[in-house]
């Protein structure tokens, strides 16, 4: 979620920026750089103000599902271990190349 969002959420359910930041507990210029876009709030923080200002969640939650699924290749989910299918970094695959000099 963007600062531009955050902002369109606060005036579309009337709320102050005072407001919103009391909601989740920062202070009023924390909230400012998460409207700014200087900041990230915490997923936490964005369910609070998505359910304070009563909007469905139901996009986040299609939009977290989305995720889930886009990085599931990179889990193996049987043994709840990381893939196994990752290169190891002892295998030392991502030497860079050779300089050109080097081949002359």
């Amino acid at each position: 979620m963007t600062g531009d969002d955050l902002r369109r959420m606060r005036l579309y359910c009337n709320r102050t920026s005072e407001e919103m930041a009391k909601k989740i507990s920062v202070s009023l210029s924390t909230y400012e750089k998460y409207e700014a876009g200087l900041e990230q709030p915490k997923a936490s923080h964005l369910l609070v103000l998505n359910l304070y200002c009563r909007l469905s969640l139901t996009p986040l939650l299609i939009h977290i599902r989305e995720l889930i699924n886009y990085y599931n290749p990179y889990k193996d989910f049987k043994n709840d271990k990381t893939n196994s299918n990752r290169i190891s970094a002892k295998q030392k695959h991502h030497k860079p190349e050779p300089e050109e000099s080097e081949h002359e």
